[in-house]
Parts: structure tokens; C-alpha cells; sequence
């Protein structure tokens, strides 16, 4: 019987601690030591292997190994991680469900300098207000699915980021604003908190709403991509760029708006894990149901 289980995957933060979660789960079921390998990933640089940059301490009592050396000398022997040892698929199937797939992910606990922003950040903005979170992802270039009876998609066609923009000011206005028992129509202690891969996205939000929140972060010209992944536009200058800023500051960023978002009392979101993770939260922030999917 093999006794260690290798984790290697490279997608963005969603995607890659939902199923970093899963594997810890399947490792203390089996009894498996886990192989955590983020070289490769696109928040690692050169050889190194820089999950400690992000992370401070997996509280389980399994085995987790990050140094290079014993991974190699270890994984050719490992089990592999893929899809067929998930051992929750979907985490809102049930509160049960959420709330075990939650507190497994909750004892990842994040690097001591991340957690001291996300909660320097909480403290200054978030204290003593309603706030609702905005997370749109735009600059990948997603290709919206197919136009199915009256829905409001569109048929393979690239929306513009101020199409996108205008599709989460309707279901804004309408929820919070504009129905008959829009609840923040007497509100003035709100804020809406905007994570976003878009500056356009916040410049256009800004300009309707304020009260608006943003972190500092960094954002690649239209059509450049998110920082994971390159765009169609992406150039060896805009490349440069983004590595002279750092792959690893850009990550960073990207886990403070992941987090934050987890502490919003109500979320308009697009399909993305990055904000998945704020479902399975639910309570005492809000309810499962408490979120308008945009598009």
C-alpha cells in the first residue's frame, strides 16, 4: 500500500485549494501522507517549491511534506491526485456537505503577513458596515455559454468588460435598490467590496456606485490576461511587465480578495471557485441563497 499522496495542480486559487481541500480530506480518510508540489503553479517562480509563501500550517495530523528534495525522492511512488478521489464533488449539495468541506479548508490556514492585510483591511473598511461583495472575472476572454429560451447569455460572443459591467448593474439595482423591499434603500452604513481582475471593471463601478472598496493590486491591460493566464493581447513588453512587478506579489493580492470576499454579507458573483468558497462559509455572513449570479 502506498503511503504518500502527491498534490501538484496549476489553475487559479479557487480551483486549486478546492482541490487542495479535497485531497486533505481524502489523505486523513486514508491515512496518507500528502506531497504538497507547487512548483509548476503559476504562483510559484523557477524551481522552488513556494507554498510556505502562501501558507502557514495545515492543522491535520497526517504527514504534509513541502521540501523539494523528500517530494522527489518520494512522489514517482505516490498516488496520484485526480478527480476520482474527490471525496465531496459538491459541496453544495447539502449545509452538511458546506459546512465539512468548509472546515477542512478552514485549517489551510494562510501566511501570517496575508492574514495581518486581510484583517488590517477588515478593521479599517469593513467594521461597522453592510457590506456587499462584487466579484467579477472578465479578463481571461470567457466565452459566455450557449443562448438557451429567454436567458441572458449570450450565444459564443466575447462580452465587452462594459457588457459585463452592465450586467451586474441590473441585478444590483434591482436587488438592492429598485424592488419593492430593496433592503438597502435605507441603508447608508453600506459598502460594496470589488474583487475584480479588471480595471475598467472598477472604474466603470466606481463611477455608478462609490462607497466602493478595492484593494491594491495589480491589474493587466485589457486583454492580457489575469495574471494565470495570458491573453490574446499579451505582449513580450507586457510580460515583462508583470514580471518585474512579481508573480508572487499578484498572487498575494489575489488571496487577500479571496479571503475578503468570505467576510461580505452579500455577494453578486460569476462562475469562478474563487468565489464558491463563500457558499460553503454561509453562516453567520449570509445565507447560501443570499447571491444573484450575474452571468
Amino acid at each position: 500500500m502506498n503511503d504518500y499522496y502527491y498534490f501538484s495542480r496549476d489553475t487559479g486559487w479557487g480551483d486549486t485549494l478546492w482541490h487542495l481541500t479535497n485531497a486533505l480530506m481524502y489523505c486523513e480518510q486514508n491515512n496518507k501522507g500528502m506531497l504538497i508540489d507547487m512548483r509548476g503553479h503559476w504562483a510559484s517562480k523557477g524551481d522552488s517549491n513556494l507554498f510556505t509563501e502562501y501558507f502557514h500550517h495545515i492543522d491535520t495530523d497526517i504527514e504534509v511534506i513541502i521540501n523539494e528534495e523528500y517530494i522527489d525522492q518520494l512522489k514517482k511512488d505516490a498516488e496520484k491526485h485526480s478527480d476520482s478521489r474527490l471525496v465531496i464533488k459538491n459541496p453544495l449539495k447539502s449545509k452538511e456537505e458546506s459546512k465539512k468541506f468548509y472546515d477542512t479548508f478552514d485549517r489551510i490556514s494562510v501566511h501570517g503577513t496575508i492574514a495581518k492585510e486581510i484583517d488590517e483591511i477588515r478593521e479599517k473598511y469593513f467594521a461597522a458596515n453592510y457590506i456587499v461583495g462584487v466579484h467579477a472575472r472578465t479578463s481571461n476572454g470567457e466565452v459566455l455559454p450557449p443562448r438557451t429560451g429567454n436567458s441572458n447569455r449570450f450565444q459564443g460572443e466575447r462580452n465587452a468588460i462594459q457588457t459585463i459591467f452592465d450586467i451586474y448593474k441590473e441585478k444590483i439595482d434591482q436587488v438592492l435598490f429598485d424592488a419593492p423591499r430593496a433592503f438597502l434603500k435605507a441603508c447608508d452604513n453600506y459598502k460594496f467590496f470589488v474583487a475584480t481582475d479588471s480595471k475598467q471593471f472598477v472604474d466603470l463601478f466606481e463611477k455608478e456606485y462609490g462607497n466602493t472598496i478595492v484593494t491594491e493590486r495589480y491589474f493587466a491591460p485589457p486583454g492580457c490576461g489575469t495574471g494565470h493566464e495570458k491573453g490574446e493581447q499579451s505582449t513580450e513588453i507586457q510580460i515583462q511587465m508583470e514580471e518585474k512587478y512579481g508573480r508572487i506579489n499578484i498572487a498575494k493580492e489575489a488571496l487577500v480578495d479571496f479571503y475578503l470576499l468570505q467576510y461580505t454579507n452579500f455577494l453578486f458573483k460569476n462562475f469562478s471557485r474563487f468565489n464558491e468558497f463563500c457558499l460553503y462559509k454561509g453562516i453567520p455572513n449570509f445565507h447560501i441563497n443570499f447571491q444573484e449570479k450575474c452571468y
